[in-house]
């Protein structure tokens, strides 16, 4: 499956989930097919609603830097991010843990969602895995986990977000 476009899955049958690929007008063609199977399959999962952002670029860029996953000059994107449910972040953090293809798992506590609203994002890729890298964005910085002593401080302020939702 490595290699083949997105564009070439079935929706009905591939991603019934997913409707938002197509109200988007992702570039799908830009795309590896394992991306869209993938979350398909956190989705399955989940059993929670997950929303694809509706940014193009978060799906697949072609400018900015050649070393992000979404890049898809010479070579497919392998990057997605989402938006799970409110309230369901860190479930849906923990689900793509257990899935052996993916490399990158980012959290991004500065975005807003698909309503407008503050709502943390995830970011999940499948780069080549080594050793799988984790990352907390907030306030416009980036927290590696092992790299950055504030990493497990901002994954507690996620964490307290996540669980806000679930009160509300």
């Amino acid at each position: 499956m490595k290699g083949k476009k997105a564009s070439y899955l079935i929706h009905t049958r591939d991603y019934p989930d997913f409707p938002e690929f197509l109200d988007y007008e992702i570039p799908l063609e830009l795309m590896d097919a394992r991306v869209i199977l993938l979350l398909q399959a956190a989705r399955s999962r989940l059993c929670r609603p997950v929303y694809p952002s509706p940014v193009r670029g978060g799906w697949a860029r072609l400018n900015g830097s050649v070393t992000s996953r979404h890049y898809a000059v010479g070579r497919l994107s392998d990057a997605g991010d989402i938006f799970p449910e409110r309230g369901s972040l860190m479930h849906c953090w923990l689900i793509f843990q257990q899935m052996e293809q993916v490399g990158g798992l980012g959290l991004y506590a500065d975005t807003r969602g698909i309503d407008g609203g503050r709502w943390p994002m995830l970011h999940f890729d499948l780069r080549p895995v080594r050793q799988r890298v984790f990352w907390i964005k907030s306030g416009g910085n980036y927290h590696t986990m092992g790299q950055s002593a504030q990493f497990w401080p901002m994954l507690r302020e996620i964490i307290k977000i996540d669980e806000g939702y679930r009160n509300v």
